[in-house]
């Protein structure tokens, strides 16, 4: 009997749309790596994500430094362990190697505290390198995971369907969600820790992990594993990553990491049923699949469309927004018809956009925002009358509201 073998392992790692407009890292890392040992190669998953506010501002470093010492601390366990001891690997998982990590990453990122410029006024701290963390090992006759905070592990079948194996349950320690930079008693690595025999032959085609950013750009489980099940096909990195872009463009504007590793045999088979539609550029094309349009159909909104449909065509944009330079001014005058419009959105697409950018940048191309920036700044700029005198200002009650 044949042991199964895993095989085109990748991983990557998007900056977030959010991000990408706020010029801010990406807080995101993720690892695959294939380890030698005896009896069999050990395959290495790994994804941590920062947390990303000013409390955790080396938080990018914090998740880099976090893939690597992982790595290191897995090779250190698999040159005294092998593989045909599963239940020592089951402990492993859940108390060996977590301490192993944590006092890797320590002292990590120690180290890299001493290279920072403000290393010399301020005194070291682990919550400024905050991160989560979540890992996979695939040996020929099983695989396990563990990690901290709130990563995902989905597995798809034979048959393309997909299932969740590993989420965060609930976290009771005093951040939102379980983090390296926290004391070892909070960050419940047991709770996420588990190990599962391959059968032979074994219906399991491929395991996904992922950080949060991913399933927070979809609208449900049931979509977040129909996901799961099509990125899988995924063959190109390139392909990948343009699918990655993709899903932080139409979801959470979160920064996004997958890894994955599929079986050597595993049948790739396709869903007929999902069609491709037009214009969604390269990703469409990837490998014959409908991951594009499915993204469109289950998480682009009337919003999101129309800011989508301005930014294929930005010389366009001034065009359009200069017919709703009435608009702008109506909303500056009356700001509870922001409301009405946003809830108008599948009607007035456009109109909700304008209404919406009236709080802040919106999730779109750099053109259109700079462009509404700049009708905004029109519209708060009073225009003189022909007779080139100006208007007696307002009263103090009738000035218009901030945006």
């Amino acid at each position: 009997m044949v042991s199964p073998r895993w095989q085109q392992l990748r991983a990557c790692s998007v900056i977030g749309a959010a991000h990408r407009r706020q010029d801010k890292p990406c807080q995101d890392t993720s690892l695959s790596a294939t380890l030698p040992a005896a009896g069999g190669n050990l395959q290495l998953l790994v994804v941590a994500d920062g947390h990303g506010s000013a409390r955790y501002r080396l938080s990018h470093r914090g998740s880099a430094l976090a893939c690597q010492v992982t790595q290191e601390a897995v090779q250190t366990w698999l040159a005294c362990t092998p593989l045909s001891q599963p239940e020592r690997w089951r402990d492993l998982l859940t108390q060996e190697l977590p301490a192993s990590i944590q006092q890797r990453w320590l002292e990590a990122i120690a180290a890299d505290w001493q290279t920072q410029p403000e290393a010399s006024q301020e005194a070291f701290s682990p919550l400024t390198y905050g991160t989560t963390l979540g890992l996979v090992l695939l040996a020929p006759q099983w695989w396990g995971c563990a990690g901290v905070g709130d990563w995902d592990l989905a597995g798809v079948d034979v048959e393309g369907q997909a299932v969740l194996l590993s989420e965060e349950r609930e976290h009771s320690g005093s951040e939102a969600t379980g983090s390296l930079c926290q004391p070892p008693e909070q960050q419940g690595w047991p709770m996420r820790a588990q190990l599962q025999r391959l059968e032979q032959p074994t219906e399991l085609r491929a395991l996904l992990l992922s950080t949060d950013g991913v399933r927070k750009s979809c609208a449900t489980d049931a979509d977040y594993l129909q996901l799961c099940a099509e990125l899988v096909n995924l063959r190109d990195p390139q392909e990948l990553e343009q699918g990655l872009n993709h899903i932080t463009e139409c979801g959470s504007g979160d920064d996004v990491s997958i890894a994955m590793a599929l079986q050597a045999d595993g049948p790739a088979k396709r869903r007929a049923w999902l069609k491709p539609r037009a214009g969604l550029g390269v990703l469409l094309l990837a490998a014959g699949l409908g991951l594009g349009a499915w993204l469109m159909v289950h998480r682009e909104t009337p919003l999101q469309a129309q800011a989508r449909e301005l930014c294929d065509n930005p010389e366009q944009i001034p065009a359009n927004l200069n017919q709703r330079r009435g608009q702008f001014q109506a909303l500056l005058h009356n700001p509870q018809l922001s409301t009405q419009l946003q809830q108008q959105a599948s009607t007035d697409p456009l109109g909700a956009l304008i209404a919406s950018s009236q709080e802040g940048t919106i999730a779109g191309c750099a053109a259109l925002n700079a462009e509404l920036s700049r009708q905004w700044q029109r519209a708060r700029t009073p225009t003189a009358p022909a007779n080139g005198k100006m208007p007696p200002a307002a009263a103090p009650g009738a000035a218009p509201g901030k945006p």
